[in-house]
């Protein structure tokens, strides 16, 4: 092994024996499970390297081996270096002993000195929030307590790699901040990462991703992180995605229906309706809704979202349009255009929602007009909402060629145009 190398994987495999007996892929009987099948890789000191794959592909398992927890069928594992892992946080914890006890029986059991730890333990106790309570039995904390204690103590005792799996965003959304850049700062330090996780925005950090499926490693070139997130989160939702012109006239609000009914919802690009939607042409948006009390003034707004539910922009008549919102229809109909090489070519989801006099909310109560105000629904008076009404996703075409920019590593939610001069 490489001076640079510090865990090599060779033709690694797991099988487990099963109490009752299953059908393998060919449809034969077997008591059998490969959780892992001729696993190969190496990671370089410094490496942050990210691993994902459907739920029973083999990433705990594997995190067991590189572990120590677990040994292998078959197969070979060298790891150079001290190893942590998240899978045996807190393994070393007396119920009976308080915080500060364990943290030095912790340290001494991961192979420490006393006098190491004791040049961490100050850091520790404030990483972990809980310097109240660090002279208390540790059976007496909570459970968030426990963890963000035994999470502490890892990450700041001098490991050379570590390994994460999906349990290492514990506590609080404060302390769960805290813990993502503590693990940037690590890489910052040289230190070698290796994270399972399904969260694409931990994932997009890292320097490169391990693909597993079925136990098995898939090679990069016929995967990648975008197609492996969409094709996760649709199976698991079972959303239809929209790829060419669309009407829906089917709607599940999530407000009851007393001021307004939306009718019908049209996304199109041109007037062939068996054409993809493409990145470099501009995206039509129609709106048809009834509004059944004709003298009440109803507001018509509009947000987009990437997949993983993060509001991109909101948009409305009221905000900028080319007419007056109090429209004096009874049944309005509406539309709003996205200029071309707007979106990227990614899954998108649309809203629409429905205010009552939301210019006289407003500036009574002097809102900000933020998508944050649409989402809680709380700062002004909501009518209806629509969520998810359309999601749709564009393929990038320049000069009339079909181009992925996923496997150009070319991210971003949109993909606006800009101006770009010679200076």
């Amino acid at each position: 092994m490489s001076s640079d190398i510090v865990i090599q994987v060779k033709n690694l495999s797991k099988k487990y024996t099963l109490k009752h007996p299953v059908k393998d892929v060919d449809g034969n009987v077997t008591y059998e499970h490969w959780a892992l099948n001729e696993v190969s890789f190496e990671i370089k000191k410094g490496e942050a390297v990210g691993i994902i794959g459907p739920n029973g592909s083999g990433k705990s398992t594997l995190l067991k081996i590189l572990s120590g927890i677990t040994k292998p069928t078959s197969g070979s594992v060298e790891i150079r270096g001290r190893v942590a892992s998240i899978l045996d946080i807190g393994a070393g914890f007396h119920q009976e002993l308080s915080g500060r006890e364990n943290i030095y029986l912790n340290g001494q059991i991961l192979g420490f000195k006393r006098k190491e730890i004791k040049q961490q333990f100050e850091k520790i106790v404030a990483f972990s929030g809980i310097g109240n309570f660090i002279n208390e039995p540790v059976k007496n904390y909570s459970n968030g307590m426990y963890l963000r204690l035994a999470f502490s103590i890892l990450v700041h005792l001098d490991f050379d790699i570590y390994l994460f799996d999906e349990v290492m965003s514990v506590g609080d959304a404060e302390f769960q901040l805290k813990s993502h850049k503590k693990i940037e700062e690590l890489i910052q330090f040289g230190k070698s990462i290796i994270l399972v996780s399904h969260n694409s925005k931990e994932l997009e950090k890292f320097s490169r991703q391990i693909f597993l499926e079925k136990g098995g490693l898939v090679p990069t070139e016929e995967i990648n992180l975008t197609h492996y997130l969409e094709k996760s989160m649709i199976s698991q939702n079972n959303i239809n995605i929209e790829t060419k012109n669309c009407k829906i006239e089917e709607f599940k609000p999530s407000h009851p229906i007393d001021l307004v009914e939306l009718k019908q919802v049209i996304l199109k690009q041109n007037e062939d309706k068996n054409a993809p939607f493409f990145t470099d042409l501009p995206l039509i948006l129609e709106i048809e809704y009834i509004k059944k009390k004709s003298n009440q003034t109803l507001d018509l707004l509009i947000s987009i979202s990437n997949l993983n539910g993060d509001i991109l922009f909101s948009s409305s008549p009221f905000i900028g349009g080319s007419f007056n919102q109090k429209t004096e229809a009874e049944n309005p109909r509406i539309q709003c255009e996205f200029p071309s090489n707007f979106f990227n070519s990614q899954i998108y989801s649309l809203h629409i929602w429905f205010f009552k006099n939301l210019d006289q909310s407003l500036s009574n109560q002097n809102h900000s007009f933020t998508s944050k105000t649409f989402l809680n629904e709380k700062k002004i008076d909501v009518s209806n909402a629509y969520k998810n009404v359309i999601q749709f996703k564009p393929t990038f075409r320049k000069n009339g060629l079909v181009i992925d920019l996923s496997s150009l590593n070319i991210y971003g939610a949109l993909l606006p145009q800009l101006k770009w001069t010679e200076i």
